[in-house]
This record gives structure tokens, sequence and C-alpha cells, in this order.
């Protein structure tokens, strides 16, 4: 038996309790979670944003040892470090083929549906979040989701790649290629957006532009490189605010990281002629967004998504975890608090609030 945060409904706290973890099938492997970030995907599942159907374990964002492989899998063993992917990929699809490993078939359905039951309790089966389920101490997953690190890599830091930092640093680097000297703006600064600051940083952007409306978000983008900041309850217009930073034009890339639609406006109206506005949060699935679609035709301004930071796990989440061994990476930053497993709602609560940038639960 195993605990893990249970959700039984929408929009009630999780239940911490007993489960039964099922045998691995060939191409599975077990992991002993070491670490789990906790996700504002997680609440959207809690609050039906994300509908994963419970009963169902959350958590996506996680990093442990092997424990037990499956019959058919040769490139993992008992004793490996990893971090967990939500999304996987079959290598063999339209999407693997062309190169583009996060839009696999496989993975996205894995990453929607939430894969297998690997749980079980009373007789009932349990879904595991995004083919993942790191609320839980021990977890089942394909062994193509388990991307192999090094053993001297910290498991309560090497989690957070497995999402947050991935999703934000990728939608700047892969998916927007920021060019240096470029001008950036990123709409909501929690961890992912966070990320999507540093990683504008990483690729030379000369400005970089946070918006928020808690001004604890806003000073902590100031620690992650934000060159400017615009608090959007100080400001009658958000988009207007930009351009007077920008010498009235506009940046060449607003990323939007909150999943609202009307904020999903804000940021392409930000944008200057030939523009990109990337959507990296995630709206309700019945919601809609409104833009002008003259500009689109007439000046050029596009808008695109970014899932998992358009990343290809094993080739991007290396290079990642090896610029944070060589400090050239903030991770340890966005940890502002360590809990257990049994403070997950109250953790979910401190999100909500603005307090956290995140919460990472250490098993033992």
């Amino acid at each position: 038996m195993v605990k893990g945060a249970v959700m039984y409904n929408f929009n009630e706290p999780l239940k911490i309790e007993a489960v039964r973890l099922k045998a691995p099938r060939a191409d599975e492997v077990v992991v002993k979670l070491a670490a789990s970030g906790v996700c504002h995907s997680d609440l959207s599942v809690v609050q039906g944003k994300l509908p994963f159907p419970p009963p169902v374990i959350l958590g996506h964002e996680g990093a442990g040892v092997v424990e037990e492989v499956g019959s058919a899998v040769t490139d993992l063993k008992p004793g490996d470090h990893v971090v967990l992917s939500w999304v996987q990929n079959c290598g063999k699809c339209h999407y693997c083929i062309a190169g583009h490993p996060h839009l696999c078939d496989t993975g996205v359905r894995s990453a929607m549906e939430g894969q297998e039951a690997v749980f079980e309790k009373d007789g009932m089966d349990i879904m595991r979040m995004a083919g993942v389920a790191s609320f839980a101490e021990r977890t089942v997953v394909r062994a193509t989701a388990a991307i192999k690190i090094a053993d001297d890599v910290p498991l309560d830091k090497a989690c957070l790649v497995g999402c947050g930092v991935m999703t934000g640093v990728g939608a700047a680097i892969n998916t927007a290629k920021v060019r240096p000297g470029d001008t950036v703006a990123v709409f909501g600064c929690g961890g992912v957006g966070l990320n999507v600051i540093q990683g504008a940083g990483l690729c030379g952007a000369a400005r970089i532009i946070a918006v928020d409306l808690v001004p604890q978000k806003l000073e902590w983008a100031k620690q992650f490189g934000a060159t400017h900041t615009v608090n959007g309850k100080d400001v009658p217009d958000v988009s207007e605010a930009i351009k007077s930073l920008t010498d009235g034009l506009g940046v060449d890339y607003a990323f939007e990281v909150i999943g609202v639609p009307e904020v999903i406006t804000q940021a392409f109206l930000s944008v200057k002629r030939g523009g990109k506005a990337i959507v990296v949060g995630v709206p309700g699935f019945d919601q809609m967004v409104m833009i002008p679609a003259a500009m689109l035709a007439l000046e050029e301004r596009s808008i695109i998504g970014s899932l998992y930071g358009s990343a290809n796990m094993r080739r991007d989440m290396p290079k990642l975890i090896e610029l944070y061994m060589h400090k050239k990476l903030k991770i340890d930053e966005l940890i502002s608090r360590k809990i257990k497993l049994d403070d997950v709602n109250a953790a979910f609560q401190s999100m909500e609030k603005g307090e956290v940038a995140r919460s990472v639960i250490v098993y033992n």
C-alpha cells in the first residue's frame, strides 16, 4: 500500500489515504517519488477546468528513483534517478516523425485522459493524472515518461523541470524562439511565468516586462530577470502601458501564462506589428478568445499555442538540468515552501492567494 492524494469529486479537497499500487506492465516502471511540485494545473483539475475524471491521483511534476521495471524495459534499471514527463511520445506517429514529440498522438491523449488506472482501493480503480500521479509515494508510469538524470542532481529541484521549468523556459526558447535584443511581455508571474522570464533572459531579450496583479509576484519577476513590471491594478490599459515601455511599438512576444481569455486578448494587443502572442496558460475547454481579426492580416500579428514548452524532453531536460547545475538557471529560488503530502490542500490555498511561486512535496 502507498499513500496518495485522491480527488473523488471536483471542487472538493483531496483525500490523503492508502491505496494499492498495481504491478507494472511490460513497458512500465515503478518509481518511488522523492519530490513533487504543486502546479496550478493540479488545481485546475480540482476546479474542473481540466476534466480528468475522478477518482484520480493528481500530480504531474515529479522526480524519484526507479524501483522496478517491466519485462520489455531495457533503458532503465532499479536505482536510476528520473524526472517524470507528463507528455510521452511513441516515436512512430506523424508528429514524432516530424520532430514534434510533444504533440505525439499517444502523449497528448495520455495527458488529457489520464491513461490507465494503476491504483485501486476497495476494488475501485483510481486513475493517474497525465499518466504520472506524483501526489503519491510511489507510482507506475510508462518507461517513456521516465527521463533518466544524473544521481547528483537534487530530486527536490529536478521535479520542477518536469513541468513548470520546461513549460516556461521552453515557451521562450522553443516555441517563440526569442532572439537577442527582442522585447518580451509575460502576463502572469507564477511558477511557469517566472520561467518564461528567465527563458527570455537566456535568449538575450533586451526588455522583459512582467505583468501581474500581485506585488509579491512582480518582485519575484525582478529576481528572475524582468527589466520592467506592470501591475494591472495600477494602469487603465495594460497593453498601452506595455507600448509606453517599448517606444510606442509593443513587444515582439507576449506570453499569456494564466489561461484567461481576456488576458490572452490583452497579450495579443500588446505585441507590435509582426509580433506574436504565445498562449501558455490553459483556459477552460468551453471558453473562447476575442481578438480584432483585421490585425491578423493587416498587421501580421499572430497568436500561437505552446504545449509543454514545445519540448523534446529527452533532448531538452538534460540541457536545463545542466544549466541549473552550472548555476545558469534558477530553480532553488522557485521553491517557496517544502511541504508534506498531507499539506497539499493548504498548498492549493496558498497558490490561490499568490503566496508561493511553487510548493514542493518532499517524500521520506
